[in-house]
């Protein structure tokens, strides 16, 4: 991976780069600097990202499928073209697949 102050421009073709797996939740980190860190996450229906703790506010886009993502308790339904900003404050986060998804994850760190 380059650094981010050696490219002028880049473009991600994220459909190409998102892969599934019956075993479970398969992210790919395609780009990571000093401020922010991307990946895609391809989820199987009925898979899930478990609850965890991020150092970093987070925002989530979900670029295909159905499912919900849950922060510290509070549950929101999410599908196609949602977009979801989680402050870093926030304890726990999790996202729950109802159908096949797509999620572009993108930390931005402070």
């Amino acid at each position: 991976m380059k650094s981010a102050r050696n490219i002028k421009m880049k473009a991600y073709a994220l459909d190409e780069l998102v892969k599934f797996s019956p075993e479970g939740h398969q992210k790919h980190i395609f780009f990571e600097s000093e401020k922010i860190k991307a990946q895609v996450v391809g989820l199987e229906r009925r898979q899930q990202i478990p609850p965890c703790r991020m150092d970093h506010d987070v925002i989530f886009v979900v670029m295909d499928g159905e499912g919900k993502i849950v922060v510290d308790g509070q549950e929101e339904a999410i599908k196609e073209f949602s977009f979801i900003f989680v402050p870093r404050e926030n304890e726990t986060r999790s996202l729950q697949a109802e159908t096949k998804m797509v999620v572009l994850a993108i930390q931005v760190k402070t």
